[in-house]
């Protein structure tokens, strides 16, 4: 495996195995990914050059998600006596370690910045848990370890475009700076599962339980800026609080298909009589990233754009979504492209193609 630019050209030679990424991107925000060189085992550290920054010490481990962030720090584990074969046992089909498990945040130069299990982080600030359960409580830190908020959270969702977290304690939820401060005097009641969307630019939305609605505040203000229907999620839960990706909310409906919306709440892509239009479940149509939405016609997939035209024709046998105005698609869509895949721009056209 080796990795280019975004007009194709190669700038680091295929020199590693394949390597799990992260929603098809391999290199953290920051510049570094964790990989492996071809014909060995130890996991290092590359910048966007491919040099390597990092040789991660041989007792320590990595998940295949895990890649250093503008902190450079990133998830280790260790397992100690982990080469007792006593601790390992046998449940179903996996081998599991039932001994010690430490967790780290690990920084570049091998040194830990702190104990603990994080899952998820941004803007130098982390969400750890309660011991290591994942379903255990949990709590926000920096990067230095220092405790934000202390781990008696349910829910903790970052804001990937804000300084802002959105927390869910006993059925309330609310919004608080990455200091800890809540933006809202007042707590929200949450329902259903309590999983409640980040902030995102600037908008934060939540289930309005009295009126069976979804309320759009503007963060700056603490003040409502639009309305938007609530959306179905699936037979269990079929009405749940949306979410915005790419400045709009996809509202699904069983029977109707999805539509979207602007923060605001008029629909971003007009019908008859100023009416929301309403795409066919058979579309699948998906959220937008980078000005781009799947869809799927007949067995191809294809992206429309924010007015609802088909920007890009379906054509392509996969629909993962826009990163940094590209997008990684089987082409053509044949018997032959399960395992061949391509780079196309907003406009569809070729950056790259795998050959046979």
């Amino acid at each position: 495996m080796g990795f280019m630019d975004g007009l194709g050209n190669v700038v680091i030679e295929p020199q590693f195995h394949q390597n799990r990424s992260v929603m098809g991107r391999y290199f953290s925000d920051a510049g570094y990914a964790i990989v492996v060189r071809h014909g060995e085992r130890q996991k290092i550290v590359i910048d966007e050059s491919g040099e390597t920054v990092l040789e991660i010490p041989e007792e320590y481990q990595v998940g295949p998600f895990t890649r250093p962030d503008e902190n450079g720090i990133f998830q280790a584990t260790r397992l100690i006596d982990g080469d007792n074969a006593a601790l390992w046992e046998l449940v179903g089909r996996d081998i599991i370690f039932t001994g010690e498990t430490r967790y780290y945040a690990m920084r570049l130069d091998g040194s830990v910045a702190f104990r603990a299990y994080f899952t998820s982080s941004c803007h130098g600030r982390y969400v750890f848990h309660e011991g290591s359960q994942w379903k255990g409580k949990k709590g926000l830190m920096d990067q230095h370890g220092e405790i934000i908020l202390p781990a008696i959270y349910d829910h903790i969702s970052l804001s990937p475009t804000d300084p802002f977290a959105t927390v869910v304690r006993e059925g309330r939820v609310n919004v608080v700076t990455l200091e800890g401060t809540p933006v809202f005097k007042q707590e929200f009641e949450v329902q259903g599962e309590g999983i409640q969307s980040a902030v995102q630019d600037g908008f934060w939305i939540v289930r309005n339980a009295a009126k069976d609605r979804a309320d759009v505040y503007d963060i700056a203000s603490a003040e409502v800026i639009g309305t938007l229907p609530l959306t179905y999620w699936s037979p269990s839960i079929p009405k749940a609080c949306p979410s915005l990706s790419g400045g709009v909310a996809s509202i699904t409906h069983p029977r109707k298909g999805t539509a979207y919306y602007r923060p605001n709440g008029k629909p971003a892509m007009p019908g008859i009589l100023g009416r929301p239009r309403w795409f066919s479940p058979e579309m699948r149509t998906g959220y937008f990233h980078d000005g781009r939405a799947s869809f799927k016609l007949g067995d191809l997939w294809g992206y429309l754009d924010l007015s609802g035209k088909h920007a890009i024709a379906p054509q392509f046998g996969s629909d993962l979504p826009f990163r940094d105005g590209l997008a990684k698609v089987r082409y053509p869509a044949d018997g032959n492209a399960w395992h061949r895949f391509s780079y196309v721009d907003r406009d569809g056209a070729v950056v790259w193609h795998q050959e046979e």
